[in-house]
């Protein structure tokens, strides 16, 4: 900041020197003042603009707003046609142009921080247009299929009935996002980008679940119509009013959801006809490309997949080495091999796979999150306001969804963050892991990276709001700090009895 001044006031002495003849003596108070005064004006300018831009991105998107906690365009879901995707391109490139007007000389380090960053990212939009059918819309741990019905039961909150009627809305709105994906999935495929054979039949035993049970069939309510009818049952309206909206939704349902789901499962089991059991990109056209750019974009460097295969290898060898120490602690008498048998199979490290089994599992993993809060003033002088919760993934996608994530909150507290712990198989969730997974998906890991960067006022949205690896895979390091100092639960004592 005191260069920064330093040269600004040398601009100024300079511009001063063209008409009077100034010498470059030191610059009076007032000179000072006024000088320091357009630095702080043009930094506000330039985070202005940010924040423009931001909400512009914000408007586009009506998952996003929803996300965001914003009710705009709440009945709305964002579009996939290869339209969208060009308007997106469009406005990408009008906005770096708009962030290229700005002077990085003129700025702060933090405001010249949050431009070269803002740049950065539209230009890597604007350079991964190429690749942007490079992914499965469809797949096995999550995609379209599961996205929607996730994104209802989660993020779409009930306060009143306009948002009942929304939910509604964009239950209608369902068979236009699965047209609208069936199209997505026939381009790819004539680039031969098509989802490996392994992935077919979880999409189609999740999507059939979305459409199992009332008011579809007989049997429990599905997951939609026991959402909505448990978030209506809250609202504080007569109950001819609450009647008519569980009318509409359940008219919505079987008129609208149903048909778009089988219309899906009938297009993706043909899809799996002529999928094939290759798993890597490597079989895409200008596979290798697209790979080195995925590299670029994940890591931040410029490093190649043998240097980074190599670093990953050297760290599982570091890694086999401390659980051969913790082998030696435990009077473990095998070998590494043996150490993995037993730590995989030995019914000391599982809860029972069913509903007690479950249920005391997400007890721990809420105690130890608790204890760890208890003591993050030892270490931390920052907090996140923003209250989490532990929820188990629901029954209809737990099957294909991943052991473990977290969902942010809304930035207003009205929802809170979200550590989803998976006890589909319990045999996948062993005791020993459980306190890692807590911390690294909630607190201190992904929550509070996440919720004190959104509760960073003095930062432009784009940045509290943005996801950068580096940073999220930086909180694994405090993770490993709380475990050496913190861990409620010691290896050693575990395994002592073997």
């Amino acid at each position: 900041m005191n260069l920064h001044k330093t040269l600004v006031a040398a601009a100024v002495c300079s511009a001063v020197m063209i008409t009077t003849g100034c010498s470059t003596t030191t610059p009076t108070a007032a000179q000072s003042t006024v000088s320091q005064t357009a630095t702080i004006d043009y930094n506000q300018q330039a985070n202005q603009l940010f924040d423009d831009i931001f909400k512009e991105n914000v408007m586009a998107s009506p998952e996003y707003q929803t996300y965001l906690g914003i009710k705009q365009d709440y009945g709305k879901w964002d579009p996939m046609t290869e339209a969208a995707s060009a308007q997106a391109l469009a406005r990408s490139k009008s906005q770096l142009a708009r962030l290229g007007q700005l002077d990085s000389n003129q700025l702060d380090q933090q405001t010249a921080l949050s431009l070269q960053l803002f740049k950065q990212a539209l230009q890597n939009e604007i350079d991964d247009y190429q690749w942007r059918h490079y992914n499965y819309p469809l797949n096995q741990m999550y995609g379209v299929h599961s996205n929607l019905p996730s994104f209802l039961i989660n993020q779409h909150q009930i306060d009143n009935v306009s948002d009942a009627k929304a939910y509604i809305s964009r239950l209608q709105g369902i068979p236009e996002q699965i047209n609208q994906l069936d199209e997505a999935l026939k381009i790819r495929a004539k680039k031969g980008i098509i989802a490996p054979k392994f992935v077919f039949p979880y999409v189609i035993s999740d999507s059939q679940n979305i459409i199992k049970g009332a008011p579809f069939t007989q049997g429990q309510d599905s997951p939609l119509w026991a959402d909505f009818k448990a978030k209506v049952a809250k609202l504080d309206i007569d109950a001819t009013q609450k009647q008519q909206l569980l009318t509409q939704a359940k008219n919505a349902l079987i008129e609208q959801v149903k048909p778009a789901y089988q219309k899906m499962i009938r297009f993706v089991s043909q899809l799996q006809e002529v999928a094939d059991n290759r798993d890597g990109v490597w079989k895409f056209p200008q596979g290798q490309q697209f790979y080195n750019n995925a590299l670029k974009r994940t890591t931040t460097t410029d490093l190649d997949a043998q240097t980074i295969h190599q670093l990953g290898l050297s760290e599982v060898a570091r890694i086999h080495n401390e659980m051969r120490q913790i082998m030696q602690q435990v009077n473990f008498d095998g070998s590494l091999a043996e150490f993995f048998v037993f730590m995989r199979e030995d019914p000391q490290f599982y809860y029972a796979n069913d509903a007690a089994g479950k249920a005391a599992y997400l007890k721990q993993a809420k105690q130890y999150i608790s204890v760890m809060e208890s003591r993050l003033d030892e270490v931390f002088n920052i907090k996140p306001k923003a209250s989490m919760i532990v929820k188990p993934v629901e029954a209809f996608r737990e099957k294909s969804a991943g052991k473990a994530f977290y969902n942010a909150p809304t930035p207003d507290g009205s929802r809170p963050g979200t550590y989803y712990a998976n006890l589909y198989d319990m045999k996948a969730m062993p005791s020993y892991q459980m306190e890692a997974l807590a911390y690294h998906e909630g607190t201190p890991g992904h929550h509070m990276q996440i919720a004190i960067a959104q509760e960073l006022e003095q930062l432009p949205q784009f940045r509290r709001f943005g996801s950068y690896t580096a940073i999220l895979k930086a909180g694994d390091y405090i993770v490993n700090i709380s475990l050496k100092r913190w861990a409620c639960t010691k290896i050693p004592t575990v395994i002592l009895a073997v």
